[in-house]
């Protein structure tokens, strides 16, 4: 497959009225892409609206979303659209399906059951629409033939919103996408999930423009019930009325997961310049007594914090390891790098290179964003992988310290 390049100009106008094309006359969708709140935030976004055309659509969502995304499993089931857990739902609908669209995934192995998918739906090359906003490392166009919506931008939900404006405006007398709660609710999460709550923000003035949109329609669509309401009152931490409601809402931890938290936060070592928090096995024999399983959905929402926690220790970058599944299923270790909030010495995409050298044939894959990267690795016993990861701790080193920091 090709790299993927930001598409700009007359190309992306090109593939922008292609991709409404293929909306307006498809009737059954299959959303999938790498499970996290931009790329949920996407799917459940324009699912929303195709749903409120009267057109079938299917989500590919193989595991729960943890307590702090449950908002989202709630709009989808009040909708009633249907989730796909696993292979057997996919191949359950595999024939009514006309169109895919891929959300916010840099690759096929970021894809859950990407083999299968290809396998009995691909390979009979219904429409595809591919929207991201990933580049660099090893970022791929998933299909070969898709209509490609590859843009820069601070999350794959800006790309959903401008999707979502042509579609009303060549059809203003249908259903007013901006004028729903769970739309907004959808785009908005997105956005505060990969800019860590409006921290990181790359391309300002589209930040501005869509957060300033969607928070104002939030603001102005959001009614409050009062005490003498028959349903009882409104709880203000459970129903969101502008974007801060909603990133207090994706903060929360409870009180046994802070006190998780707080033990994990204080094994972060500082490695030169770079922060690092191995979470592997041995660690959890350590931990056990204060924390759930590292793979539960209790711990889901802890970890979102340790991996923006650990480089903002060493206020450069830091790095997190745990064993986990691929998409497709595959025991793996991943390796999980970031960059502090001030900090943009670096583009950690460059140390994937050094990464492939250093594992071989055990490297799986892995890409991201310019401050934010992935990489997996098949399984090998900890002494191993943690003395060849200060290889990789030598390589950041040596590059932020040539940059002046």
């Amino acid at each position: 497959m090709k790299e993927k390049k930001p598409i700009n100009g007359p190309t992306w106008e090109a593939n922008l009225s292609q991709a409404i094309g293929v909306i307006n006359s498809s009737n059954c969708f299959l959303f999938s892409g790498d499970i996290d709140p931009d790329s949920v935030g996407s799917m459940l976004s324009l699912s929303l609206y195709l749903n409120q055309l009267d057109k079938k659509v299917f989500l590919v969502i193989p595991d729960t979303l943890g307590d702090n995304l449950d908002f989202f499993e709630k709009i989808i089931k009040y909708n009633s659209i249907s989730i796909l857990r696993n292979q057997e739902a996919i191949a359950a609908v595999k024939d009514e399906i006309e169109t895919i669209i891929f959300c916010d995934t840099a690759n096929t192995k970021l894809v859950p059951f990407y083999p299968f998918i290809s396998e009995c739906i691909l390979s009979k090359k219904p429409k595809v629409i591919e929207i991201d906003h990933h580049f660099g490392a090893d970022s791929q166009e998933l299909t070969d033939y898709g209509i490609k919506l590859f843009r820069n931008a601070n999350a794959n939900t800006e790309i959903i919103g401008t999707i979502l404006e042509t579609l009303h405006n060549e059809h203003p007398e249908g259903p007013n996408p901006f004028s729903q709660r769970n739309i907004i609710l959808g785009l908005i999460t997105g956005m505060l999930g990969d800019t860590v709550g409006g921290k990181v923000i790359h391309y300002k003035e589209d930040y501005d423009h869509w957060m300033g949109k969607l928070g104002e329609r939030l603001k102005e669509i959001t009614r409050w019930r009062g005490t003498d309401d028959k349903r009882g009152e409104d709880c203000k931490t459970s129903k969101f009325g502008d974007p801060k409601n909603i990133l207090d809402y994706l903060n929360r931890l409870t009180e046994d997961q802070e006190i998780c938290f707080n033990l994990l936060n204080a094994r972060i070592e500082i490695k030169g310049k770079m922060g690092f928090l191995n979470l592997l096995p041995s660690t959890y024999q350590d931990v056990k007594k204060s924390c759930q399983a590292f793979d539960s959905d209790w711990f889901v929402d802890i970890m979102s914090f340790l991996v923006n926690a650990v480089p903002e220790k060493s206020q450069h970058a830091g790095i997190v390891i745990f064993e986990g599944k691929n998409a497709g299923g595959e025991d793996c270790i991943f390796i999980k790098i970031r960059r502090a909030v001030d900090f943009s010495g670096v583009d950690l995409r460059t140390g994937e290179d050094k990464i492939k050298e250093l594992f071989g044939d055990l490297y799986m894959g892995g890409g991201g964003h310019a401050g934010a990267v992935s990489f997996r690795v098949h399984r090998l016993e900890e002494k191993e992988l943690l003395a060849r990861l200060e290889n990789v701790f030598d390589f950041f080193n040596t590059a932020i310290e040539s940059n002046g920091n």
